[in-house]
C-alpha cells in the first residue's frame, strides 16, 4: 500500500474498513474484467478477500483465468449458469453490460436482448442468497438531452436500457428486501483503465505519450466533471452497506471540478511538456455547449461522509498517467 499516493491509499483504507467490517462480508462482481469491476476486484485482493477464502466471487462473459496488478491470476467464472450465491453476507456489485459502443455493431433489439439476458443472469445469481446489498452501474446516458428519462430503444438503445434495468432491479430488489444503490456514472478517471481510445481523457493521454498531436474533433464547447475509479468504488460499498433493507438510492456522479475538453487537452500536454500548440483544434466556442456532468450534491456528500477527501482532477490525470505509463 506504501507504494500508492496518499488519495489512493485514503481510497483503499475506506474500502477495506467497510469490507472488513465485521469480517464476515463477501463480495461478487459481475463484469469483473471492465473498467469498474477490475478496479473495485484489485481494491479487494488488497483488503483480504480472496477467491480461495471463500470471500470474492468474479464473473465475465466466460471462464477464464484473469492476471490482475500485482500479477495475481484469479478465476473468473461465466456469469451464464453460474452456481447461485449461497447464505448472507453478499454485496454484489453489478457491472456488467455491454458498452455503448456495442450499439454500433448491435441492432437495438440485438443489444436489447443481449443486456436483458445478463439482467436474468445477474437475478439467477442473486435468487441463491438470502441477503445481499446491490450496487448496479447505470450510466447519465439514461438522461434525454431533451428532458427527463430517454423514452424509446430507438432514441438511444443504450440508454433506455440502463432505464429499464434500473427499474427491474428496483423492483426485484424491493420484492426480496435487498438494498439498492444505484449510480448514474458520468465521467470516471484514474487507474485501471480499458477501452482506452473510447474515452476522452485516455485518448489524449495516449496522444500525448506519442508525442502529439492531441485532436479535439468537437467544434463546440464540451464540459466534463470526473470522480477518480477507486473514490467511487470505496464510496459506493460505504452507501450499500449502510443502506437500510428495501431502501434504493438514485444519484448522480460528478466531482467538484467541472473541465472544458480543451483545458483538459492543456492539462495533459503539459504533463508531458508539450507545448499547447500540439492541440489541434476547429474550435467554435458560440456553438451550443456539451455539458455532462451529473449533479454531484449527492455523490460529494457521500465521499465526506465515507471520510474521503475528494480527489483532484489533476491527481485524476496523474494517475492515469501512470496507470498507462510501460
Amino acid at each position: 500500500m506504501t507504494s500508492l499516493p496518499e488519495h489512493r491509499q485514503a481510497a483503499l483504507a475506506r474500502l477495506g474498513e467497510t469490507l472488513n467490517g465485521d469480517g464476515s462480508l463477501r463480495l461478487a462482481i459481475t463484469g469483473a474484467t471492465g473498467w469498474l469491476g477490475a478496479a473495485l476486484a484489485e481494491m479487494a485482493l488488497r483488503a483480504g478477500l480472496t477467491p480461495e477464502n471463500g470471500r470474492l466471487r468474479l464473473f465475465g462473459a466466460r471462464s477464464r483465468p484473469v492476471r490482475f496488478a500485482g500479477g495475481q491470476d484469479l478465476p473468473v467464472e461465466a456469469l451464464e449458469g453460474a452456481r447461485p450465491l449461497e447464505g448472507d453476507g453478499w454485496l454484489v456489485a453489478h457491472f456488467a453490460f455491454l458498452g455503448k459502443e456495442r450499439t454500433v455493431d448491435l441492432s437495438p433489439e440485438a443489444f436489447s436482448a443481449a443486456n436483458d439476458a445478463v439482467l436474468t443472469q445477474v437475478q439467477a445469481l442473486l435468487a441463491g442468497t438470502t441477503a445481499a446489498r446491490v450496487i448496479f452501474a447505470s450510466s447519465g446516458a439514461a438522461y434525454s438531452p431533451l428532458g427527463g428519462m430517454v423514452r424509446t430503444l430507438v432514441e438511444s438503445p443504450y440508454g433506455y436500457l440502463k432505464v429499464l434495468h434500473e427499474k427491474a432491479l428496483t423492483d426485484w430488489c424491493r420484492s426480496h428486501g435487498f438494498p439498492l444503490v444505484i449510480p448514474r456514472v458520468f465521467n470516471v478517471g484514474g487507474p485501471h483503465g480499458n477501452k482506452l481510445g473510447l474515452y476522452a481523457m485516455s485518448s489524449l493521454i495516449q496522444a500525448a505519450m506519442q508525442g502529439g498531436p492531441l485532436v479535439i474533433k468537437a467544434k463546440r464547447p464540451v464540459f466534463r466533471s470526473y470522480v477518480h475509479v477507486e473514490e467511487l468504488m470505496a464510496v459506493l460499498c460505504d452507501l450499500a452497506v449502510r443502506a437500510e433493507l428495501e431502501e434504493t438510492l438514485v444519484f448522480d456522479t460528478g466531482g467538484r471540478e467541472v473541465v472544458e475538453v480543451g483545458d483538459l487537452a492543456g492539462m495533459i500536454a503539459e504533463r508531458f511538456n508539450l507545448d499547447r500548440s500540439t492541440i489541434e483544434r476547429d474550435y467554435d466556442p458560440g456553438q451550443p455547449e456539451d455539458w455532462y456532468v451529473g449533479a454531484p450534491r449527492v455523490y460529494q456528500a457521500a465521499v465526506a461522509r465515507a471520510g474521503l477527501e475528494a480527489i483532484t482532477l489533476a491527481q485524476i490525470v496523474d494517475d492515469a498517467i501512470l496507470d498507462m505509463t510501460p
